[in-house]
């Protein structure tokens, strides 16, 4: 689950509504959030664990590895590899 909405549907608000308290209480959307979550988990996962990057795509919800390996690449300016690597 990495959607806004699905949180917000999940604690019984709308989309503005999480928005508008995550807004207030730390200055970021519920999405940028969510991705900075995702994003720490999938460092921590590549940097403590042997798991390849298709099984720590799948844990984290993506359906293709190549939508995490965008996704982290965008977040971190590195692939999953060479973040890895850097973590030896």
């Amino acid at each position: 689950m990495r959607q806004a909405h699905d949180y917000a549907t999940r604690l019984g608000y709308s989309l503005k509504t999480l928005n508008r308290a995550c807004q207030r209480a730390t200055g970021h959307t519920a999405k940028q959030l969510i991705d900075a979550r995702v994003t720490l988990e999938a460092k921590r996962m590549l940097a403590h664990t042997d798991l390849p990057v298709a099984a720590i795509s799948h844990r984290l919800g993506f359906i293709e590895p190549t939508n995490f390996s965008k996704f982290f690449t965008r977040a971190t300016s590195q692939t999953p590899g060479a973040f890895r690597d850097t973590q030896g």
